[in-house]
C-alpha cells in the first residue's frame, strides 16, 4: 500500500484563491496549530463555531472533529501540525501542553492576536515553514524549538489562552493519564492504576478528567484508539485483527462495533473510501 508518510511535525504556508474552498467535518492523526494570515473562514470545532479571519490562531486536537468554509478571499495560513508523541516528548512543561490536550467547557479553540502579538508569533511561523520545505539536518529538532517558543510567547502575552496556569496534584495528574494513554493505548489501562501511581483518589481524577479534558476518561481512551487504527488503516496493509490488538482491542469484534459506533463505517470501508480520496484529493492539498 502507498500512501504518503505522516510526518512527525510539518508546516506549510497555503494561499487559497477556490471560491469553494471548504471541508467535510474530519479528524486529523496530529495536533495542529493553524495561523491565518488573509482573508476569513468559518471553522466549526466539537460542535462550536467560530468566525476567523487575519491574526487569528486555531488550535485543534488531534481527537477532535472540525471542518470549514471558507467566507473571504484569498485565504491564506501557516498550518504546522506535530504527532502526539512529538508533543508529549518535546514540551515538558504542563502550562504549555494544555493548550493541545485540556478541552474545559470555557475553552475557546481561536486565539485572536493584537497587532503586536501577531508580529512576535509570525516568523516562527515563517520559519517553520522553512524548515520543514528545507529539511536541513536536525530540521525536526529546530522544529521542535520553534513550536516551544511559539507557546513560551503566546504564554507570556496572555497565560488566559492556556486551560492550565498553576500545578496542582489533580492537574498534574490529568495531564499524566493523558500522556500514559499516549504511551501505553496498546495494553488494557486502568484509570484506578493511574490513579495509585499519581497518589490520588480515583473517583476525585475521575471527575477532573472530565472537568479538565472535556471528556471521560474511558471515551477519550476510546477515541484515542480509534485515532490510531484510522492512521494504520491507511498507512499500512495490516488486517483488522491485527489493528485491533495494536490499538489495544483483544476482541475484534468489539473493536469493530466500537470502531463503527464512532465513524458509522466499518474499518475495511474506512480504509477503501481513504484509499479512493486519496485518488482524486492528494494529502496536502486536502488538508485545511
Amino acid at each position: 500500500m502507498e500512501y504518503t508518510h505522516l510526518p512527525t511535525i510539518s508546516c506549510y504556508y497555503a494561499d487559497e484563491n477556490n471560491e469553494s474552498l471548504s471541508s467535510s467535518p474530519h479528524a486529523h492523526f496530529e495536533y495542529q496549530m493553524i495561523l491565518v494570515t488573509g482573508g476569513r473562514a468559518s471553522f466549526f470545532i466539537n460542535h462550536q463555531q467560530y468566525n476567523v479571519d487575519e491574526k487569528s490562531l486555531v488550535f485543534i486536537s488531534r481527537l477532535e472533529r472540525h471542518s470549514f468554509v471558507v467566507q473571504e478571499m484569498p485565504y491564506e495560513r501557516y498550518v504546522a501540525s506535530m504527532s502526539g508523541s512529538h508533543i508529549m516528548t518535546n514540551i515538558k512543561d504542563e502550562e504549555l501542553l494544555s493548550i493541545f490536550l485540556q478541552r474545559p467547557k470555557e475553552f475557546c479553540h481561536v486565539i485572536k492576536l493584537s497587532d503586536e502579538a501577531f508580529d512576535i508569533i509570525l516568523p516562527h511561523f515563517d520559519r517553520l515553514a522553512n524548515e520543514y520545505t528545507n529539511q536541513a539536518p536536525f530540521y525536526v529538532t529546530r522544529c521542535a524549538t520553534l513550536v516551544v517558543a511559539i507557546l513560551i510567547d503566546l504564554y507570556r502575552i496572555n497565560p488566559q489562552f492556556f486551560p492550565q496556569r498553576s500545578h496542582t496534584n489533580i492537574s498534574d495528574a490529568v495531564i499524566n493519564a493523558q500522556r500514559y494513554v499516549n504511551e501505553h493505548y496498546d495494553r488494557q489501562i486502568t484509570l484506578q492504576e493511574i490513579a495509585d501511581a499519581n497518589f490520588v483518589n480515583r473517583h476525585s481524577l475521575s471527575i477532573a478528567f472530565k472537568d479538565i479534558v472535556g471528556s471521560t476518561f474511558k471515551d477519550y481512551l476510546i477515541q484515542f484508539r480509534i485515532s490510531e487504527a484510522k492512521k494504520l488503516l491507511i498507512t499500512t496493509d495490516f488486517s483488522v485483527a491485527q489493528i485491533a490488538e495494536k490499538v489495544g482491542y483483544q476482541n475484534v469484534n468489539n473493536f469493530v462495533q466500537i470502531f463503527k459506533s464512532k465513524e458509522s463505517v466499518t474499518p475495511l470501508q474506512y480504509r477503501k473510501q481513504s484509499h479512493l480520496s486519496k485518488q482524486i484529493i492528494s494529502p496536502l492539498s486536502a488538508a485545511d
